[in-house]
């Protein structure tokens, strides 16, 4: 066999170092190349590059430390955990440079064997070692060189193209839940494997393809169903089930009552005469007969035109935040009325309350069960990208910018209590502190800022917001998630807010 031009591999021996939870380890350069691995912890890893970007490299899998640069290695489980580096020479450079680099000059590569192999280079020194384990050991190096050379020379499909593939995959989900979807035909078409792009998808959405799916289908059926014209057979059918008899099992497994019951219950007419209870009443299926703008009851000389609407529509219920008595009593004589005081409770208590109002307890809890799923997954993603920076929150309308704070509970439930965002000193005494000029909000002491922008802004307008931010000294950073519309405080928007902010986190890209 030619050789010519490659050097025989040769292990120089091996190091254990044992990291705790959030421990960094700093790794002065070293005159041999490394392979690394840790089986239990997940870790971030960066050379002395001031350009490049640390690498998240998942338990269990290898990574490559080059010959004569130094790192940093940080260990992002709990617990402690120990890092295996084994050192050798040999690497030649066509080795080296064959294939693309991992951002950050660090590449990662699966040896599935090495779990196995782990105790034979951290148990014994090397100088210790008999012939047949000096022999064994150059055996499991090659082995190691092999899989990351072929890791080198064909990469596995770049990040940031699996992250479009499975935004493809997610909307062609969320476009045709009425179709026939093979969820395996759609993991052979990005490009990776089976279980990579399972894991990822869970990682984008907080759920597996197939609860996605069904999630995304048991959803559009409330809708269908609250109709008193739309049967449960053509329910079934309209979301994607052929078989009507396994839409029930399944609705009934889901959402703790079947479609028959839930019809029965959902179709009723409310009038929602605060317009922030209507994204409650959505994820619920119930779509309101009537919702009517804000502070219409001080429109003094409308108010006889909003009360016919009602009485229009002739609503089985009404819904409505807190109102003038006489205002109440007239409303009451047109259907069953209940005056919510929502300043006083969570979004997630109203819902709650809602739900119990309208016999659709199960179906808020299914909901709210699939909400924590997704805003488990969102706040792992703000504390591994994020970590403890802290972000002002800043919302933005056409020509006011309205600080929100940890007094506000409008976001702080969410963002700061629920995500774990961190709050900078200035948030901390503010409930919320209206700006006409992002100038004024940058005098504020934060380096930091997460802007919803609240109506449909285009990219120049974001662009330029982000110049002027980072006009000033320092290392400061935007985060920008394009609501389009005023932020109402209901179960509706805090889903969509979730979902945009994983969007936004999910591409390293945009956070280094």
């Amino acid at each position: 066999m030619h050789t010519a031009g490659f050097a025989p591999l040769q292990y120089q021996g091996s190091e254990e170092l044992q990291l705790a939870g959030g421990d960094r380890v700093d790794l002065p350069a070293h005159a041999r190349d490394r392979f690394g691995i840790c089986l239990h912890a997940d870790l971030r890893a960066a050379l002395d590059d001031p350009k490049g970007r640390a690498v998240r490299i998942p338990a269990g899998e290898m990574f490559h430390l080059p010959a004569g640069r130094a790192a940093a290695i940080e260990q992002l489980s709990s617990g402690r955990a120990s890092l295996l580096l084994v050192s050798f020479s040999g690497l030649t450079g066509a080795e080296k440079q064959g294939g693309r680099t991992a951002p950050g000059g660090i590449q990662r590569f699966r040896v599935p064997q090495m779990k196995n192999w782990v105790s034979e280079f951290a148990g014994t020194l090397a100088a210790d070692w008999s012939l047949p384990d000096y022999y064994q050991a150059q055996s499991r190096l090659y082995a190691i060189a092999s899989a990351y050379t072929n890791a080198r020379l064909h990469p596995a499909r770049d990040e940031a193209e699996l992250t479009d593939c499975l935004e493809q995959t997610r909307q062609r989900i969320r476009d045709n839940y009425d179709a026939a979807l093979d969820m395996e035909e759609l993991a052979r078409n990005s490009g990776v494997s089976s279980t990579r792009f399972y894991k990822m998808f869970r990682k984008m959405t907080g759920l597996s393809p197939l609860k996605y799916l069904t999630t995304r289908r048991l959803s559009a059926s409330l809708r269908l169903l609250a109709d008193p014209n739309v049967s449960v057979t053509e329910a079934a059918h309209s979301v994607g089930y052929p078989d009507e008899y396994y839409f029930s099992r399944l609705f009934k497994k889901q959402m703790g009552l079947t479609p028959t019951d839930y019809a029965s219950r959902a179709q009723v007419s409310v009038a929602a005469l605060c317009a922030i209870f209507r994204g409650d009443l959505a994820v619920l299926g119930i779509t309101p007969r009537v919702t009517l703008t804000r502070d219409w009851d001080l429109e003094t000389d409308n108010l006889e035109q909003y009360l016919q609407e009602i009485r229009e529509a002739r609503p089985d219920r009404i819904l409505s935040g807190p109102l003038a008595d006489d205002l109440i009593a007239e409303l009451r004589t047109i259907a069953p009325l209940t005056v919510y005081r929502w300043h006083d409770h969570s979004w997630k208590k109203r819902l709650a309350d809602f739900a119990e109002l309208l016999g659709l307890e199960s179906v808020a809890r299914r909901w709210l069960a699939d909400f924590e799923s997704k805003s488990d997954n969102a706040r792992q993603h703000v504390e591994e990208r994020l970590q403890d920076t802290p972000f002002l929150i800043v919302g933005v309308r056409q020509g006011n910018f309205r600080v929100y704070g940890k007094l506000r509970r409008k976001f702080t439930d969410l963002l700061y209590d629920e995500l774990h965002f961190q709050a900078p000193p200035a948030a901390d005494e503010i409930g919320f502190l209206d700006k006409p000029d992002v100038r004024e909000v940058m005098e504020l002491d934060s380096e930091h800022v997460l802007f919803l922008i609240e109506f449909p802004a285009d990219d120049e307008f974001c662009a330029g917001l982000e110049r002027q931010w980072k006009s000033k000294p320092g290392e400061r950073r935007c985060m920008f998630i394009r609501l389009g519309e005023p932020f109402l405080y209901n179960a509706e928007m805090h889903e969509r807010l979730v979902d945009q902010i994983v969007d936004y986190l999910f591409s390293d890209d945009r956070t280094k």
